[in-house]
């Protein structure tokens, strides 16, 4: 398949916004129902991505707690290989029965999302789904949720999911720690890596990549359609250690079985990367290559108990203001959630998302199948404009208890003859041009509307301003691959 190099010619703010990709290049895959895909995933703006597995039972970080890694955001323990079997041993604790993904679908709907993201494997390798490839999974007859009615949980989820018209992402894992040909019982495992020399056991190794590949290709073949293939795990590729994933074999034959298909190998670059995941924070500048950043709704990923400190909610508007800020520099926004050992969620988290959707109701159309325009972001106000150019939203964010009168749009310049829209009531608004700015009559709101106000711009003279410049995106990409 024909694929290109995006030029730094061409393409020289995006170089500079993702700096830190530095030496991954992005491809464009010539593919045209990849294209397709890609341009689809791009109107939907905000998605729901939960972390959820057996962790959850003891309200733990997904996966890291089990690696031996001094660093400064796991706690060590006394005796590490005693709380790896405890921590192995948790699917047998894990008996969500307040589970129901219609429940969880309805909520997907309610937060204005509108694509799903799974995590059907962590690095520890316990499956949410009913592979046939281990004994490590949610449908083990010797755990509790077995003979559940939604004992495949993965496939309950996306079913759930495309009865709301969802698009559909299954997160996996590459490395798997609890996969024997990965982490070895023969050695000790001191980091996340593999803990043996791949070129001495060239044979374990394929019994692992065999494992991945097999896994991959269940999820392709045996749970309807899959618009992307989210994969988690930088450090297992071939530059580091030898870990070759064989991702051309992979990403082929998730192609062959599902096509157009959104391939995410995190943080690699090439031809399986078709967009880009900063994640916790939002890239300072936009940015012209696909990308998304993912954020929790609390601190974590993964569920914690609600006496938990780590549990600090943010709020709606909060989240609505980084998903407008998101949005308005090219973005998608997919914002987590973690499940509990019972199969809801915290409910100050519910209830903080689904008052970002309250506000989504009203304006969404400043948000859904819009493209980033310059200057995005100037003050406190957010630009974007339709995907046919015939308008522009200006979206002015207020901070708790704000009132204003008259807004100033800075770096938009609105045409004389212009209409100016209140994009949650209709209503016209007054303005006037001031130089290369417009000063704009402030509709009055309060609840979920007095998150943001925003604005449809019939016509604009001029977008002056800022346009690109240095970028904090990804910036713990290369944290995560040490």
């Amino acid at each position: 398949m024909k694929k290109i190099v995006l030029t730094c010619t061409l393409f020289f703010a995006t170089y500079v916004v993702f700096a830190q990709w530095k030496n991954k290049n992005y491809f464009v895959e010539q593919d045209q129902k990849v294209q397709q895909k890609l341009e689809a995933w791009k109107d939907l703006k905000l998605g729901f991505f939960v972390h959820w597995g057996a962790y959850s039972v003891e309200g733990l970080c997904e996966s890291w707690p089990i690696v031996s890694e001094d660093v400064d955001w796991l706690t060590p323990h006394k005796d590490m290989q005693r709380f790896r079997d405890h921590y192995f041993n948790l699917p047998a604790q894990f008996n969500p029965t307040e589970f129901n993904p219609d429940h969880w679908a309805q909520l997907a709907k309610d937060m204005g999302a509108k694509y799903f993201i799974f995590t059907t494997k962590h690095h520890d390798g316990f499956t949410m789904w009913d592979t046939k490839q281990t004994d490590y999974k949610i449908t083990n007859p010797k755990y509790p949720y077995a003979n559940a009615k939604h004992a495949d949980i993965t496939a309950s989820l996306f079913d759930a999911m495309r009865k709301k018209e969802m698009m559909i992402g299954a997160y996996i894992s590459k490395p798997d720690w609890h996969h024997p040909q990965y982490w070895s019982p023969s050695f000790d495992a001191p980091t996340r890596n593999v803990n043996y020399k791949i070129k001495r056991h060239p044979d374990w190794w394929k019994q692992f990549t065999d494992f991945f590949y097999n896994q991959v290709e269940e999820l392709m073949t045996q749970y309807g359609d899959v618009d992307i293939l989210w994969l988690d795990g930088a450090w297992a590729t071939k530059s580091n250690q030898d870990q070759d994933m064989k991702m051309d074999q992979v990403g082929e034959m998730c192609r062959e079985h599902q096509p157009g298909i959104l391939v995410v190998d995190r943080w690699i670059g090439g031809r399986w990367e078709n967009y880009r995941t900063p994640e916790q924070h939002i890239p300072s500048e936009s940015d012209m290559i696909p990308w998304e950043s993912n954020m929790t709704v609390n601190c974590c990923f993964s569920y914690r108990f609600v006496d938990s400190p780590e549990t600090k909610v943010k709020s709606s508007r909060e989240l609505t203001h980084k998903l407008i800020d998101v949005v308005s520099k090219g973005g998608n926004f997919l914002l987590n959630l973690g499940a509990s050992p019972k199969g809801w969620f915290n409910q100050k988290e519910v209830e903080s998302v689904q008052g970002m959707g309250e506000w989504l109701k009203l304006n969404g159309k400043a948000i859904y199948c819009t493209r980033a325009i310059a200057p995005f972001s100037e003050a406190n106000v957010r630009y974007t404009k339709a995907k046919d150019n015939s308008k522009v939203y200006a979206i002015v964010l207020l901070d708790e208890g704000e009132q204003m009168s008259k807004a100033m749009l800075p770096g938009c310049l609105v045409a004389k003859n212009a209409t100016v829209k209140d994009v949650a009531t209709g209503k016209k608004v007054k303005f006037s041009q001031q130089g290369n700015a417009t000063l704009i009559d402030m509709p009055k709101k309060k609840g979920v509307s007095h998150y943001a106000v925003a604005f449809e711009i019939s016509k604009v003279e001029k977008m002056a301003g800022k346009h690109f410049g240095k970028s904090q995106a990804a910036i713990d990409a290369e944290n995560r691959n040490q």
